[in-house]
C-alpha cells in the first residue's frame, strides 16, 4: 500500500520542526485551536535531534477534526516542559494544538484511562 500523503505530511512537519529556529512561546492564556487524541510514542526534551531548543512529543493520534482527517504518528512541539509532567511513553492522552508560526504546538496534554 502506497503512502505517499502520509510519508510526506510527515517529512515536511519534520523538515519544519529542525529548521525553525525558535517557535514563538504560547502565553498561558493560548487555547487550543484544535483537540485530539493519541498515544504518547516519544518524549524529547531539548535538544534532541528535531529542535535544538524546544520540546518535542511523538504521538500516534487519530483524526484530529477541523485539521487533519486521517490517523498518523507524528512530532509536534511542545509549548513547555511542564506537560511533560507525570507522563510517559504509552500513555493514552487528549492534547491541544495551536497555530504557531511555522508549526503545530501542543499547548495542553491530558492523560486518559487505557
Amino acid at each position: 500500500m502506497y503512502r505517499g500523503p502520509r510519508v510526506l505530511a510527515v517529512l515536511v512537519l519534520i523538515t519544519a520542526l529542525v529548521t525553525t529556529a525558535r517557535a514563538q512561546p504560547a502565553s498561558a492564556d493560548v487555547k487550543a485551536d484544535w483537540h485530539g487524541t493519541g498515544v504518547v510514542l516519544a518524549i524529547l526534551r531539548p535538544p534532541s535531534d528535531l529542535h535544538a531548543t524546544r520540546p518535542v512529543i511523538v504521538i500516534r493520534h487519530e483524526p484530529i477534526p477541523g485539521l487533519m482527517n486521517e490517523a498518523m504518528a507524528m512530532p509536534f512541539l511542545v509549548d513547555s516542559e511542564a506537560l511533560f509532567r507525570g507522563l510517559s511513553t504509552g500513555d493514552h492522552i487528549a492534547f491541544g494544538l495551536a497555530d504557531a508560526p511555522g508549526a503545530l504546538l501542543v499547548v495542553s496534554i491530558e492523560r486518559l484511562p487505557r
